[in-house]
């Protein structure tokens, strides 16, 4: 039995804004490689690691996911949709971009070799692309909260899936290291990471309380003391320290994790939404999304001031979903939607939830099962806020 570490201590972090420097950590990062993003859809370059730059703001869906090539000296970054953008000595080896997906892609990994990488949905659907082989997903499993992250094995034969509710799911040679899904988690996990054997891995909550298994040791984590909510996590190549990131662009650095710098503070009409490391050298990437803006004052009075008349329909599960794009009705995503299990509720239906207001049917998604619910937030702070939460459903048309 491997004990899991869920500590929150934060002594040892390393956060700086960009201009919160001292001079001698100003000529440190001058002598490197360092690149900060200027908008969505954009990747910052920090460290010994190349600034490659993005696809930028005109992609159809925000970026979802990074991941570097075995030499460092490249990455692939994916798209919400499943679209795939390769730069440096990253090979396009095929996308996901033309497949109707019922979740977004949330999470990457490489192969060893570096000629293949495979793509995980919220749903738990893996798409593997190159010499990735297709090991199995957690597809047609129940789960009870999306998947939020993958990583692949040390061999590259196997990879794992994790849940926003810490579960972990092993497929081809990745072991079962324990998990967090029996925890009682104030935040949602975000992401994880491997360490440099293949016999371990971190997770991270949004809140930035870090979960060690195998021989995966605890370095430190921010324990809640961040502003803004962790987004992801990725560790040096020795796995002896990692990094998280935070949606304001933040860095915290453990372990041997050498702070690079950071996008802190992003503007006002953006935020970080992935890191990731090299293998190869010491450094680190962010990827920037949109932040739409709020809605207007007449869409939040209509949601509060419409009552709970109606079909009562009992208690549902309700959890968030931020990914921008459009419905599996076809419509964009906005404070409208709500996803649903179409055999309890029919899309098109309009439904009141306690606290939340008023919502349109028009989503689905592979996890969203019987009275089960997902409502859309503009935001990944406001969905991390939310959680998991019972509420009381009417249907009203």
């Amino acid at each position: 039995m491997v004990a899991a570490t869920a500590l929150s201590a934060s002594s040892t972090a390393t956060h700086r804004a960009a201009n919160h420097v001292t001079a001698a950590e100003a000529a440190y990062l001058s002598s490197m490689t360092r690149s900060n993003p200027s908008g969505a859809g954009e990747v910052g370059a920090y460290g010994n690691v190349p600034a490659l730059g993005g696809p930028g703001a005109g992609t159809a869906a925000p970026l979802a996911a990074i991941a570097s090539t075995p030499s460092g000296r490249g990455y692939w970054v994916a798209g919400a949709d499943g679209g795939i953008f390769a730069y440096g000595d990253a090979q396009f080896f095929g996308s996901a971009g033309g497949t109707h997906l019922s979740q977004p892609i949330v999470g990457m990994a490489a192969t060893k070799s570096g000629n293949g990488y495979w793509l995980v949905a919220a749903d738990g659907g893996v798409f593997a692309f190159g010499d990735a082989r297709f090991y199995g997903s957690a597809g047609s499993t129940h789960l009870s909260q999306p998947i939020v992250g993958m990583a692949a094995t040390r061999s590259g034969n196997g990879y794992w899936l994790v849940a926003a509710d810490g579960g972990i799911f092993s497929f081809g040679d990745a072991g079962f290291l324990g998990s967090a899904g029996n925890t009682h988690l104030s935040k949602p996990i975000v992401g994880m990471a491997p360490t440099a054997t293949g016999n371990g891995y971190w997770l991270v909550a949004s809140d930035g309380g870090i979960f060690a298994y195998g021989d995966a040791d605890f370095h430190g984590s921010t324990g809640g003391a961040g502003s803004s909510p962790i987004v992801g996590m990725a560790a040096t190549p020795s796995g002896a320290g990692y990094w998280l990131a935070s949606a304001d662009g933040g860095v915290y650095a453990y372990g041997d994790a050498g702070f690079d710098g950071s996008a802190y503070p992003q503007p006002s009409s953006t935020q970080v939404g992935a890191i990731a490391s090299s293998p190869a050298t010491q450094g680190y990437w962010l990827t920037t999304l949109p932040t739409p803006a709020p809605p207007s004052d007449s869409q939040t009075v209509t949601a509060q001031s419409t009552g709970p008349n109606g079909t009562p329909l009992g208690t549902f599960e309700v959890t968030c979903y931020d990914i921008h794009g459009r419905t599996a009705s076809g419509a964009e995503t906005s404070m409208s939607t709500v996803a649903v299990d179409p055999s309890v509720i029919p899309l098109g239906a309009t439904i009141y939830i306690d606290g939340v207001g008023q919502r349109t049917a028009q989503d689905t998604g592979g996890a969203i099962k019987g009275h089960r619910l997902d409502i859309w937030e503009p935001t990944y702070s406001d969905c991390a806020n939310w959680g998991v939460q019972d509420r009381s459903v009417w249907r009203q048309s």
